[in-house]
C-alpha cells in the first residue's frame, strides 16, 4: 500500500478518536452539570406527565391531563418514567435531562459528518467541538433542561438526509421533528425543493422517476405521523376512516393547544417584539393590522426571498453535486429559522437554538461569520440568563430601566448579525449569476 495512503488513512483515524475522546470528555462533564441548574417548573410538568403516561395510558393522555406538547416528546418522556421507576436512585434531573444531551451530542455529531465532504477535516472538528461546548447549548439542554435540540437534532438529520437522497429517511426525522415542535413545517419546503431537484436537472422533466423522491418524502411523513399518533387515539377509533381523520385532528387540537396558549407578542424572547412589546397581546393593532399579522408577513417575506434566491441559484448550476449548493441551503435554513424567531409572534427566548445548529455548519464560510456566531451565541445566553431571572423571581429580579437598554441592544446585536448574513447569502447568489455571464 502506497505510504501517503497509509499516512492519510492513520490521521483520519487519529482524528475520529480525538474527536470522540473529546466529546466523550465533553458529555461526562455535561451530566455532572445537569445536576447543578434546572427549571423546575418545566421539569416538573415533564416528571408528571411521564408518571401519567405511565398511570393513564397513552389514549386517556390528553383526556385526563393538560398537555400543549406534541405527542413526540411524550414517547421520550415516558420511557425516561419507566427508566426513573425502576433506578429510583437516580437523579431525576441527570435522567430527564439525557435527551436533550444525547441530542446535542448527536448533533455535534452531524456537524462533523455533514462538513467532512465539504469542508476540511479541521474545519469540522472545530465546528463539531464549537457547537458541544457552546454556552448557548448548554445553557438550554444542561442547565435549564429544555428540550430544543431534542428537536433540533431530527431536523439537521433530516436536511442531510435529504441532501444525500435518502428521502425516506429524512421523510421519517422530518415528521419525528414535526411531531416534537410543529416549528419543524418551515423546513418541509426545503426538503421537497431538495427532493425535487431531479426535475431541475434531468433533459425528461416530466419522467415519473423525477418525481419519486417528492413522493417517498410526503408518504413517509404521512405514515409517520399517523404512528406516532394513533395510540394517543386508540380507544376512540369506531371506523376505519378515523384511522387517517382521527391523527388530523388531533394535530390540529394539539397545534391549537400550544400556539393558543400564550397570546403575547414575546414570552422573554430578545426578537424584533420583545424590543418594545414584551408580554403584550400579539392581536394589539398597528395601522389596522394586529401585531401577529405583522409579524406572519415580514416572516413570510424573508421566507420567499430566501427561498426564491435559493430556487434561482439550483436553476443557474450546473454541477450535479455542487457543493456551494449544500453550504446554500445550510444558509438558508439558518436564515428561516432565525427569522421566524426574530419576527414571528409568541416566541421564546430560548426557539433560536436550532438556528445556531445550522449556523454553526456555515460558521467558517466568511471572515465575519466567526464573529456574528460568538455574538449571537452570546446573546442567546444572555436570553436565557434573562429569563430565568425573570421566572424564578416572579418578574421582579430584573429592574424596568435595566430591561428598557437591555433588551432592545441585544435585538440589535440579533438584527446585525442577521442582516450581514443575509446580505452574505443574496451576495453569494449574485456571483452564480455573474459567474454564467461573464
Amino acid at each position: 500500500m502506497n505510504l501517503e495512503v497509509v499516512k492519510k488513512t492513520d490521521l483520519k483515524k487519529n482524528v475520529y478518536l480525538q474527536l470522540s475522546l473529546i466529546l466523550l470528555a465533553g458529555f461526562v462533564l455535561r451530566i455532572f452539570l445537569s445536576t447543578l441548574i434546572t427549571y423546575e417548573p418545566d421539569f416538573g410538568a415533564w416528571q408528571g406527565w411521564g408518571r401519567a403516561l405511565s398511570n393513564d395510558g397513552f389514549s386517556q393522555f390528553y383526556d385526563k391531563n393538560w398537555c400543549d406538547y406534541m405527542p413526540g416528546y411524550l414517547y421520550i418522556l415516558w420511557i425516561l418514567n419507566e427508566f426513573h421507576m425502576a433506578m429510583p436512585w437516580l437523579s431525576v434531573h441527570i435522567l430527564f435531562k439525557l435527551p436533550a444531551n444525547l441530542s446535542d451530542l448527536g448533533i455535534s455529531i452531524l456537524i462533523f459528518v455533514a462538513l467532512r465532504p465539504i469542508a476540511s477535516t479541521r474545519i469540522a472538528m472545530i465546528s463539531s467541538l464549537v457547537y458541544f461546548f457552546n454556552p448557548a447549548s448548554l445553557s438550554n439542554s444542561t442547565f435549564w433542561g429544555q428540550v430544543d435540540s431534542v428537536h433540533a437534532f431530527p431536523m439537521l438529520f433530516s436536511i442531510i438526509l435529504s441532501l444525500r437522497k435518502r428521502f425516506v429517511l429524512s421523510g421519517l426525522f422530518a415528521a419525528l421533528a414535526f411531531m416534537i415542535k410543529p416549528q419543524s413545517i418551515v423546513l418541509f419546503p426545503i426538503i421537497g425543493f431538495i427532493a425535487i431537484d431531479p426535475f431541475f436537472r434531468s433533459t425528461e422533466r416530466w419522467n415519473i422517476n423525477n418525481f419519486i423522491p417528492s413522493a417517498k418524502i410526503i408518504i413517509t411523513i404521512i405514515v409517520t405521523c399517523t404512528i406516532i399518533t394513533l395510540p394517543f387515539i386508540w380507544d376512540k377509533i369506531d371506523s376505519f376512516f378515523y384511522i387517517f381523520t382521527g391523527p388530523i385532528e388531533l394535530i390540529k387540537e394539539r397545534f391549537d393547544t400550544a400556539y393558543e396558549q400564550y397570546k403575547y407578542a414575546s414570552l422573554n424572547a430578545f426578537n424584533f417584539w420583545g424590543a418594545f412589546a414584551m408580554w403584550k397581546s400579539d392581536e394589539l393593532l398597528f395601522l389596522m393590522l394586529s401585531y401577529k399579522s405583522w409579524g406572519t408577513i415580514i416572516f413570510g417575506t424573508f421566507y420567499t426571498l430566501i427561498f426564491v434566491s435559493l430556487f434561482k441559484f439550483n436553476l443557474l448550476r450546473k454541477d450535479k453535486e455542487n457543493k456551494e449548493f449544500t453550504y446554500l441551503i445550510f444558509q438558508a435554513v439558518t436564515l428561516i429559522l432565525f427569522a421566524l424567531f426574530l419576527f414571528v409572534t409568541r416566541a421564546h427566548e430560548r426557539h433560536v437554538l436550532p438556528s445556531i445548529v445550522f449556523f454553526t455548519l456555515i460558521m467558517f464560510r466568511s471572515w465575519i461569520f466567526p464573529y456574528l456566531y460568538a455574538i449571537v451565541s452570546g446573546v442567546y445566553v444572555c436570553n436565557m440568563i434573562y429569563s430565568y431571572i425573570q421566572l424564578t423571581t416572579e418578574y421582579s429580579g430584573v429592574p424596568d430601566e435595566i430591561e428598557k437598554v437591555l433588551i432592545p441592544s441585544m435585538f440589535v446585536l440579533y438584527l446585525i448579525a442577521f442582516a450581514l448574513m443575509f446580505l452574505d447569502y443574496l451576495n453569494r447568489i449574485l456571483k452564480q449569476k455573474d459567474s454564467l455571464n461573464s
